[in-house]
């Protein structure tokens, strides 16, 4: 009797050292993701060649599409120094399958530098239960790469050098242009009017080009963009419509910017609407 007890006792010791040995692994996972994204943002947020902006003026918005002038003027950058930087959180709601219905609560956070381009957006995803799952997109000095980390540790995705891949995060970074709306007189845009409520952005930087159409009303708000982009990066991929429409703004430092989104890819002539998010605590630098 007592060696069964013992035996027991036995299993229950190996099993608790098994689950604390894991625990102890994810707990180091986390610290070193973490730590490989703040080396990250350190390394985006800060240059060498800080200028001094100049006050954006009336007469910098001359040339211009003029939606676009009207969507500057509403949105009150004029009178306010370029963005240099940008950095917020970020709530919702994700799916990753069209097929199913179950939507995830992401908490996320983005870094942005408008100056030339690039940002870092890190996300922590609850698909397992009590595991967490970390994912992290970084966009600098015109290369994209992407990791996703089950429990901060296992690598479930992991890519970078990649063309298509490069292209996609360019196309990201335009795509969330009015978020920093001064960025739309930076010398890397151009624009292109096609209507009075619509106009072409174009955004050439590292060697890469990309397009994306900017919607607005009678009033001269946006109200949403849309793009061919690169949904996936192997071989075979295709660019295909990613639209993001516009559901909410904010003021912040006298500027009035969209906040609250709605991102939809259409996939086989199907709209499937993946990311609905809010962007807040968002603070400027200049």
């Amino acid at each position: 009797m007592e060696i069964n007890h013992l035996i027991k006792i036995y299993w229950w010791v190996i099993i608790l050292g098994f689950i604390g040995i894991v625990v102890i692994a994810f707990m180091l996972g986390n610290l070193h993701m973490n730590r490989k994204i703040m080396k990250e943002i350190d390394l985006l947020m800060v240059s060498s060649e800080k200028e001094e902006s100049s006050i954006i003026e009336e007469k910098d918005l001359e040339g211009l599409p003029e939606p676009v002038q009207k969507w500057l003027r509403i949105s009150g950058v004029v009178g306010q120094k370029k963005i240099r930087a940008i950095s917020f959180s970020q709530r919702g709601e994700m799916r990753l399958d069209p097929e199913k219905e179950k939507w995830m609560k992401p908490v996320a956070k983005q870094y942005v530098r408008v100056d030339k381009p690039g940002y870092v957006w890190h996300v922590d995803l609850p698909i397992i239960p009590l595991i967490n799952t970390k994912g992290r997109d970084l966009f600098y000095e015109g290369r994209g790469s992407m990791e996703i980390r089950i429990g901060s540790l296992i690598p479930v995705v992991n890519e970078k050098e990649n063309g298509k891949l490069n292209e996609s995060s360019l196309h990201r970074f335009l795509l969330e242009l009015p978020w920093y709306p001064t960025a739309a007189l930076e010398e890397y845009m151009k624009w292109e009017e096609i209507d009075n409520k619509s106009a072409k952005g174009i955004l050439s930087y590292g060697g890469v080009t990309v397009e994306t159409i900017f919607y607005f009303d009678e009033t001269g708000h946006l109200t949403k963009q849309e793009a061919l982009r690169y949904k996936e990066n192997h071989a075979d991929a295709e660019r295909v419509p990613c639209i993001g429409e516009v559901k909410g703004y904010t003021a912040v430092e006298g500027m009035k910017i969209p906040n609250r989104f709605h991102v939809t890819w259409v996939i086989d002539d199907k709209p499937f609407t993946w990311y609905k998010l809010e962007n807040y605590d968002i603070r400027i630098e200049r």
